[in-house]
């Protein structure tokens, strides 16, 4: 067993432990780390895996690989587990099947699924699998779902919109990230909760709870980003104090409209910029200084999202307002020649 220098990632592999131990040896660790299971594999003596671990915030990461292997957890690894909570599951390769609370799937290339301790599972990985488990406490996962008996056993496809971004988010949160984390882990945990909600959101059977309380905080949120888009450093935490919120409620609320906090800002800064623009009283303010007072970084920044949302530039928008045959001329020029 070998330990990484950090404090906080641990690491352990079979490649110094004799081979007819190694199984019993990677059980032993699971029991350590408190995923109890009962595993099995094809060919015990050719068995070899590698495990890091390491807390994040209030989570725990988990990226484990190797051979192939059964996982099942029955009602004897509950018992002696103690401990129960969620686990998120996502394959970052191979292709596993698993069974769950009465679904049975194939689970794909960056597929995610959230699985309940409290109840037996069974998972089969092939060879060379790959898999992060993220361990949420129940008090963690309530905050974002409100229901979270609902989404268990229920496939996230790495193919569906919101579970394409969580997956991909998810990719980058291996155990390293522990020591390397680019911003706070309440932040990037926060993060990772809205982007649960969204994707639950795209699964049949799963409503997230839409009540008179949230119609009226996401209006308020709405109504405050749009007061104050224009300041650069505007952050979720700043409209969340300003509301008497904790940041984590106002991500939720947003979630569940299927929406981000970063998606209203840039369009409530969009609006802004599209009014000066078509105002006369702006003609001789530069296109960039526009895209400044209405809280853009940059120029550059400020004319991709006007392309992105618009398909114009800000001056082919400007000059719109006079000519709309100059207009479509600008924009005709930006296609392609079909002449090869």
């Amino acid at each position: 067993m070998v330990h990484t220098p950090d404090r906080t990632v641990f690491t352990w592999s079979t490649d110094n432990i004799p081979c007819a131990q190694r199984l019993d040896a990677y059980v032993e660790v699971l029991d350590e780390s408190r995923f109890t299971v009962t595993t099995s594999c094809p060919d015990a003596n050719g068995f070899h895996c590698e495990m890091k671990t390491a807390p994040f915030g209030a989570l725990n990461l988990a990226q484990i690989g190797g051979s192939a292997k059964d996982s099942h957890r029955t009602q004897r690894d509950i018992a002696r587990s103690g401990v129960q909570g969620f686990i998120l599951l996502t394959m970052g390769a191979g292709e596993g099947h698993f069974s769950h609370r009465g679904s049975v799937l194939r689970l794909r290339p960056f597929d995610l699924v959230l699985v309940d301790t409290r109840y037996e599972y069974a998972l089969h990985l092939p060879a060379g699998f790959l898999t992060l488990i993220v361990s949420l406490s129940s008090e963690w996962l309530q905050i974002w779902i409100p229901a979270p008996e609902k989404l268990v056993g229920k496939g996230i496809s790495a193919a569906s919109p919101w579970g394409r971004v969580l997956s991909g988010y998810l990719s980058q949160m291996t155990p390293e990230l522990s020591v390397r984390a680019p911003l706070p882990a309440q932040v990037m945990t926060d993060q990772l909760g809205a982007l649960l909600a969204l994707a639950a959101t795209e699964i049949s059977g799963y409503e997230t709870d839409l009540a008179p309380a949230y119609r009226d905080l996401r209006a308020r949120i709405l109504d405050h980003i749009r007061q104050r888009c224009t300041e650069w450093e505007l952050t979720a935490g700043d409209v969340a104090a300003a509301l008497k919120l904790s940041p984590r409620t106002l991500h939720r609320v947003l979630a569940s409209y299927r929406e981000t906090f970063g998606r209203m800002l840039i369009d409530a800064r969009l609006d802004v910029a599209v009014r000066m623009l078509q105002s006369h009283l702006f003609d001789q303010v530069t296109t960039a200084e526009i895209g400044r007072r209405a809280g853009f970084s940059d120029a550059s920044h400020f004319a991709r999202v006007c392309r992105a949302r618009l398909g114009c530039t800000p001056g082919q928008l400007r000059r719109a307002r006079n000519d709309p045959q100059a207009e479509a001329a600008d924009r005709s020029s930006d296609m392609p020649s079909a002449i090869g």
